[in-house]
């Protein structure tokens, strides 16, 4: 449920984006998903386990109420993000993580060509 939060959020916050913002968003997208990678990676080694999450349905026993407003016990099913422990490979994880930042000096500069090149096309 929160992936589907966060989209919206983030389509919330995009409609109130100028068109400066809205085009070094789109044009920084590689640099941000590299850094959260890389956090992600980060997290792993030090815990030395990945988390796996997962939405998953639970059914309870709730009250309810009829178009009268009368209320009845009823069944409900709602949503819960829940997280496991996976085991990783360490060593790979390290040369994954060397990899992302070798290759993010070049993003960042990729990213900041784009925010001067946004900031021409769009001056606010």
């Amino acid at each position: 449920m929160k992936p589907l939060l966060a989209l919206v959020a983030a389509a919330l916050l995009l409609t109130a984006c100028t068109e400066q913002d809205m085009c070094v968003y789109r044009n920084t997208a590689e640099l941000r998903a590299t850094e959260s990678r890389i956090n992600e990676l980060e997290g792993n080694i030090a815990r030395g386990y990945a988390i796996h999450r997962t939405t998953e349905p639970y059914t309870f026993t709730g009250v309810c109420r009829d178009k009268d407003g009368k209320p009845f016990e009823c069944t409900r099913t709602e949503f819960r993000e829940v997280e496991r422990p996976v085991a990783i490979d360490v060593a790979d994880q390290r040369r994954q993580l060397r990899a992302l930042k070798v290759k993010l000096p070049e993003l960042e500069r990729e990213a900041a060509a784009a925010r001067a090149q946004c900031a021409q096309l769009y001056p606010e």
